[in-house]
């Protein structure tokens, strides 16, 4: 009887071990998938130009990774730019906004989540920053501080960050001057995130509109050609679908000039 036991008794252990391995080794082909899905939908959302479906397979990669994550970090991040793309594609206004809302809501559950990641501040700014956009100057006007609160705190996380400088640089290029529009310190900002970043497309594009607004038709010629010719932009999508051809077009405005 005692050695039945026994037997049972190194069965029932065993079984518990068996099954403890099959969590950790469940948990541990978990984490490597979503690692792995979340780098296949970032190249689909950065490659977006290279075919009609790649944003709908990216955030369905994205969707997934919530689902299996939901407080993955990279996941949140990507979650909330997808959804400006979405806005930025949106044609109704009604959608544009409700689309910058919910990424809103999702960088601020990544701020909430992890206060020293710089991607939630810099998303949550983008979405409000393009809420304002929306809903007009007035709007805008009101969300100044705290932008520029969200783009300095930003910096003080990642001073590498480029966006953020793109971000204050077109803050300083759109505000009127009566509220604090300045092109000298639009200029430093864009300058410097070319500085850390020259591949960085749009910042040659905001920086050309800077000198076009100075007249120095010559500098903003010499951003937008540099612009074109770049041969791997950081963010190649953008370049394809927005910042090529709108150099291209600027180009052709100041054609003489």
């Amino acid at each position: 009887m005692k050695t039945k036991n026994r037997k049972r008794n190194i069965e029932a252990a065993g079984m518990r071990v068996f099954t403890l391995l099959a969590v950790l080794l469940t948990t541990a082909a978990m984490a490597e998938p979503v690692d792995s899905l979340l780098s296949r939908a970032e190249y689909l959302f950065f490659n977006r130009h290279l075919a009609p479906g790649n944003l709908d397979s990216a955030y369905a990669l994205i969707a997934e990774c919530r689902q299996l994550e939901p407080e993955n970090q990279q996941s949140l991040y990507l979650w909330s730019r997808i959804h400006v793309q979405k806005g930025d594609d949106a044609r109704k206004k009604a959608d544009r906004i409700r689309l910058y809302d919910r990424a809103k809501v999702i960088a601020e559950s990544l701020k909430t989540l992890n206060p020293d990641n710089p991607d939630g501040w810099m998303w949550w700014a983008v979405a409000e920053g393009r809420i304002g956009q929306v809903r007009g100057v007035l709007n805008s006007l009101f969300m100044v501080p705290s932008l520029k609160q969200s783009f300095s705190r930003v910096l003080e996380l990642d001073s590498g960050y480029v966006t953020a400088y793109d971000a204050f640089g077109v803050l300083y290029y759109e505000l009127p001057g009566l509220f604090g529009g300045n092109l000298a310190k639009s200029e430093e900002f864009l300058v410097k995130g070319l500085h850390l970043d020259p591949n960085y497309t749009v910042l040659r594009l905001d920086l050309a509109k800077v000198y076009m607004r100075r007249k120095q038709w010559q500098k903003a010629r010499d951003q937008l050609n540099l612009l074109i010719a770049t041969p791997n932009p950081t963010f190649p999508a953008d370049c394809a679908f927005d910042d090529r051809p709108e150099a291209q077009q600027l180009l052709r405005q100041i054609e003489g000039k």
